[in-house]
């Protein structure tokens, strides 16, 4: 999904706003922030639950639809 996309199901959540998700799931708002453009796991998990959509429709770039991690934080994706 592209962030935008990310950034819209939010606000159609009870939270509204990525500074509620971080407090609701203890997580930083720079982390949520941050997850929009490159991996953070715990800010990833926090917004998928928060929206209660599949971390690999979020990001299928990211996660396998079997809930693997596809690219860890700082290495880049195998061929």
């Amino acid at each position: 999904m592209h962030q935008a996309d990310i950034l819209a199901a939010v606000r159609k959540t009870q939270y509204r706003f990525l500074p509620k998700i971080a407090e609701r799931y203890g997580v930083s708002d720079t982390q949520l922030r941050a997850a929009l453009r490159r991996p953070q796991l715990a800010a990833e998990r926090a917004i998928s639950k928060a929206t209660g959509i599949a971390l690999h429709e979020l990001w299928p770039d990211r996660w396998s639809e079997d809930g693997k991690r596809l690219v860890r934080r700082g290495l880049k994706r195998a061929a």
